[in-house]
């Protein structure tokens, strides 16, 4: 008897849509969240979010020449060289096995950057001053590296599944890219460059985004096997 190998493209061990199913109101709690921070955010410069400069104060007092590097490292993660390149790779190997994989990835990447600028443009919150590691430019809400780590990275499980086999060689792939944006949100309030609502809020938003993507994924191949 031939035991195949685990179909980890279809049915991947668990996903962020699979987390939505099972709880409905996650998804309603992180679509508010990300809205919520955003007003809080357009109100007179985010005043109303006071637990912000508490926090970057407390980071900037706290910071040391290691942990400086290691947040400056793990920062290019969200730049726009490495999205861009990384994103480029993600589509080509996911167009190889799946199609819909490599629009879905492709159309959320370039979807990302009109959306930050229109979100920005309409927040219009002053980043943090005098006290940043790394230059920023534009408004603070929503956090760019954020959104773009989690538009690149947050697709390494979907194109891991067409070419891994191992369930635990899956698993760990996911974790370590469901890492990397959570380090680069922090990484973001450690160089002075986003307060802690800004890269919270984007954390929000990447959840829905991503379950949504992986969600009109699902619903493809499964209309697919329908019809076979």
């Amino acid at each position: 008897m031939t035991i195949s190998a685990p179909d980890l493209h279809r049915s991947p061990p668990i996903t962020l849509r699979r987390i939505g199913e099972r709880l409905p109101w996650l998804l309603v709690a992180a679509a508010a969240l990300a809205v919520a921070l955003g007003v809080l955010a357009a109100i007179d410069g985010g005043r109303l979010l006071v637990w912000d400069r508490p926090i970057t104060d407390t980071v900037v007092e706290h910071r040391s020449r290691g942990v400086d590097r290691v947040a400056l490292w793990i920062s290019r993660l969200g730049s726009t060289p490495v999205v861009l390149m990384a994103g480029a790779v993600g589509v080509a190997l996911a167009a190889a096995r799946c199609r819909w994989v490599a629009l879905v990835m492709f159309v959320v990447l370039a979807a990302r950057p009109p959306f930050e600028w229109l979100f920005k443009e309409i927040v219009a919150r002053p980043r943090p001053s005098g006290a940043r590691l790394v230059p920023g430019t534009g408004f603070s809400y929503p956090a760019g590296h954020v959104l773009a780590a989690a538009a690149t990275w947050g697709f390494v499980p979907a194109v891991a599944g067409l070419y891994v086999t191992r369930r635990w060689l899956w698993v760990a792939l996911a974790v370590a890219a469901w890492s990397v944006i959570v380090l680069v949100a922090w990484c973001r309030v450690w160089l002075g460059v986003h307060w802690t609502s800004d890269v919270v809020g984007s954390l929000a938003i990447a959840f829905v985004a991503l379950t949504a993507a992986e969600t009109a994924i699902h619903r493809r191949h499964r209309s697919a096997r329908a019809s076979r």
